[in-house]
Formats: structure tokens, sequence, C-alpha cells
């Protein structure tokens, strides 16, 4: 245990000291093997659905956002791998959720690549332990820089600008940067406010990735994990259920006895099934 704990604080120190930490063997190869597979007949899928929202694919990177709620039994085991946990719990020392839990895939698309660089929190910070979000990028395929391997800016955490709304975003991208070539299997973890941006594929070779961003608890995701509905909800243990956001929800105005709960963050334990009888779809 004691061990356990030098490792946790070593990864963070690092990730404070330069923006992002890479590390190995956090998925087995058999596992990504079958994520990949999985990745491609969802990909299948979706090109079929009418309303799916291509984001990015002509400039070179495939989004597949909501995995857990698509195929929750290939990818809720993501969301909360105990390394990962322990780390974020490091970090925020506070209750904390998922924003989202989305594929990427870096596409060969030659001369239209067009990706932007950018950070994923909503406000940069100069101090590393007031990060609002951490993202934890899965490498289902090795990542090369010619693969497309996520770009990254060491140090640009403690910058304290948002770098795709900066009137010198051209100018500032100049600075040095690092392609983060990791093996399969690897993790790649970055806080919120790193500058980065996937990176362009010139080989075609697959470059499949499973992002995991995270949120101090007070923070709005960008989905509603709470409207998963009752057969998901099953499916999720203690930690899963508070990354939904379901120990999280605003508490509710009862208009018949005047009242409300004081406090928003509540138990795990509290929570069932029958929570989404008293819910209007």
């Amino acid at each position: 245990m004691k061990n356990n704990r030098l490792i946790v604080k070593k990864i963070v120190k690092e990730l404070f000291k330069n923006g992002f930490c890479v590390i190995e063997n956090i998925i087995s190869p058999q596992d990504c093997n079958r994520k990949i597979k999985n990745l491609e007949n969802l990909k299948k899928r979706i090109f079929k659905n009418k309303n799916f929202i291509d984001e990015n694919s002509h400039n070179g990177q495939l989004v597949i956002r909501d995995l857990p709620l698509r195929d929750p039994k290939s990818y809720l085991d993501v969301i909360d791998k105990n390394l990962t946990m322990k780390i974020l719990k490091e970090i925020f020392k506070e209750t904390f959720i998922l924003d989202n839990c989305q594929a990427s895939a870096s596409l060969n698309v030659k001369s239209k690549y067009n990706t932007l660089v950018h950070i994923d929190s909503h406000l940069p910070s100069r101090y590393s332990e007031n990060t609002s979000d951490v993202v934890v990028c899965y490498c289902l395929n090795q990542f090369t820089k010619e693969n497309g391997a996520t770009r990254i800016w060491p140090k640009s955490h403690i910058s304290g600008v948002r770098i795709q709304n900066h009137n010198k975003y051209s100018k500032m991208i100049k600075r040095n940067s690092k392609f983060v070539e990791a093996k399969k299997g690897s993790a790649i973890f970055f806080l919120g406010h790193t500058w980065h941006q996937i990176g362009k594929n010139i080989n075609s070779k697959k470059r499949w990735g499973i992002l995991c961003h995270y949120k101090r608890w007070w923070i709005k995701p960008s989905t509603d994990w709470t409207k998963c509905g009752p057969k998901i909800f099953k499916l999720l243990n203690k930690t899963q259920k508070e990354l939904f956001g379901f120990t999280s929800i605003s508490p509710k105005f009862n208009l018949k006895t005047k009242s409300r709960s004081l406090k928003t963050l509540r138990k795990a334990f509290q929570l069932n099934s029958n929570y989404f009888k008293t819910i209007q779809y």
C-alpha cells in the first residue's frame, strides 16, 4: 500500500510539473484488441445512423462520444480503473465526475488535416492543484508520430492561456511541442488546461484511443449521465454511480412542503433503481 501511494504521488508530481504523464501497461493487449474490434463495428453502425453528427473526421479526427451509453458492457470498465481513480483523488482531493468517455481515431486526410490546438478546461489555471479537469487517453494501438500520436505542449498548463481563443494563436503554437509516442495499452494523463492536439496521420495505420475526461463535481458535464435509464444504472458499481453524477444532482425544491435538501452531495448507498420512477422523460 505504501509503495502504491508513492507511485501515485510520483505520477501526480510529474503531471503537475509537465502537464502530462505516460503510464504503460494499463490495458492488456487482449482487451485493447477487443475494444478496437468493438469500435470498428461501432464506426460502421454510426455512419448508417442519419442522426449521428460527424464532428471532425473530414479534418483528420473521428470522435464517437458517450461510449458507456452506446455499449456499457464494453466500456464501463474504462471509466473507473483503479490506478486512475487513485491518481484523480490525489489531484482533485474532492468528489469528481465523468464529463465524457469517447473514442478518438486519427485519420489520414492528407492535406485536409486541420485540427485545433486547444485545452479541455473551460478556464485555464496557472496552478496545477487548482485544475478543474483531468483527461486520460487510453492507447488501444501504439501511438507514433506517423499514425497521429497526441501532440502536447509541455508546461503549457502553467501559461494561464486558453490557446484556442488567443489572438496570437498561430505564433504561440510555434513553441516547443512533443508528440507523445506511447505503447499499446498505455495511458496518457494530462491536465485539462494543458495545450494539446491530435496528431496528423501520415501512414494510414490505425490509431484508436479512448478519452476519459473527468471534472470536479460542481461542474456540469457534457452529457447528463443520470439519464442513463434503469438498465444501465443496475450495471453501475458505487464508483461508477458517483462518476455518472448520481451523488451530486442539484436538490429539487418541493413545492408542496416548501423545502429542499440543503446540500448537493449525497452518499451512493442512498441510491437505487427506484430513482428512475420519479423522473419525467
